[in-house]
């Protein structure tokens, strides 16, 4: 039995990964800004995997005593702490920096960038003073270099997630501490959908054709990332579900295997 602390996990990724975590015996860690909806989630989880193994309280990762108190609320509850995630993760509206207010930038190097730092400083404390322990950092658009328009402070945040993911490398060299990533490719949370309605028209449905080619569901990505999490030994160990050659793949039999995402959904 693993204990799994998980940032951002009251909806999203971070709930489906909390999910699939309990489903195989772990012990989690919720959190999240809104006590209602951490409440709410962990009343429906505490029923169905039982109360026992799972505790939650509410964290603003921006703000260092936050994170801090997360870790203390967890080792508190459950002991020693196996596996720190930091998935919480925001984006603006696909538009130029230009148009951005200054407080979405704001809140997407606060919660992306800083949250992860204080995330890693939090648990690499913990973990060296109980021996041993795992920390991964969510990667996502920019971690490779990659550019797309609209998405200048997101992907910038993301290149750092990638310098920092390296140069911890060496900071837990010669520890039992490991550091590593997960990428979940794209997946459609309400991070991309809320992208998408405010995007201007031609943008969204321009990114609505590549989604329905690359995207997945929670449902469909979360199992697999956490199978790969608990199997996991190795340090520096980096969990990629949207290979290149999956992408490849995916755009090769784009033409025959028609996939609508967003049957279901509207923006307006």
């Amino acid at each position: 039995m693993k204990t799994i602390v998980i940032t951002g996990s009251t909806r999203g990724i971070g709930l489906g990964l909390a999910k699939e975590f309990l489903k195989r015996g772990s012990r989690v860690m919720l959190s999240g800004r809104s006590k209602e909806t951490l409440d709410k989630e962990l009343d429906k989880l505490g029923r169905k995997y039982g109360a026992e193994n799972v505790f939650g309280t509410t964290c603003d990762v921006g703000v260092y005593e936050s994170v801090q108190a997360l870790w203390d609320a967890a080792s508190a509850k459950f002991g020693a702490i196996d596996i720190w995630i930091n998935n919480a993760g925001v984006n603006t509206a696909s538009m130029p920096l230009w148009d951005l207010p200054a407080r979405d930038i704001t809140a997407v190097v606060t919660t992306n960038l800083m949250g992860t730092l204080f995330g890693c400083k939090v648990a690499l404390e913990g973990m060296r003073r109980q021996g041993y322990g795992q920390i991964y950092l969510f990667e996502g658009h920019g971690s490779d270099d990659r550019k797309a328009m609209g998405l200048s402070p997101y992907g910038a945040t993301k290149r750092a997630i990638r310098y920092l993911y390296q140069s911890l490398q060496l900071d837990v060299e010669g520890t039992r501490v490991q550091v590593g990533t997960i990428s979940p490719g794209i997946v459609l949370t309400d991070l991309i959908l809320n992208q998408l309605k405010h995007a201007p028209k031609e943008t969204r449905e321009k990114n609505m054709k590549i989604f329905n080619i690359l995207a997945d569901t929670v449902q469909t990505v979360t199992p697999w990332l956490a199978e790969q999490v608990l199997a996991n030994t190795q340090p520096a160990a980096r969990i990629t579900w949207l290979t290149t050659p999956k992408v490849l793949l995916r755009f090769l039999t784009a033409g025959f295997k028609k996939r609508n995402l967003f049957e279901n959904i509207s923006f307006e």
